[in-house]
């Protein structure tokens, strides 16, 4: 966005002048004011929203995570009860062909 310079300001202020009114001006600013401070709230608001969302998007990422490893500790557990062999995955061991 453009920053306004002070003869832009002045040109503006003038304009508002000539078709406002002097009697009319403060009161209009003042509501241009009120305004203005809204829209900011709005937005930060907005913006606080949607920063909340996706922090809680990342936990729920998180929270499936720590579920699976402790579903797979509780099927390793399984196994060691039973007398199967305990496996960190399912998948099958390393094989080095050359090893022998």
């Amino acid at each position: 966005m453009n920053n306004l310079g002070f003869q832009e300001i002045l040109v503006i202020a003038f304009i508002l002048l000539v078709v406002v009114g002097p009697e009319r001006l403060p009161d209009l600013m003042r509501k241009a004011g009120t305004w203005i401070a809204r829209f900011r709230r709005e937005t930060q608001r907005s913006v606080d929203e949607l920063k909340r969302a996706a922090n809680l998007e990342e936990l729920d990422r998180e929270l499936k995570a720590i579920s699976r490893d402790v579903k797979d500790a509780g099927r390793n557990m399984a196994r060691v009860a039973s007398g199967e062999p305990s496996r960190a995955t399912d998948e099958p061991p390393p094989f080095d062909p050359e090893a022998t």
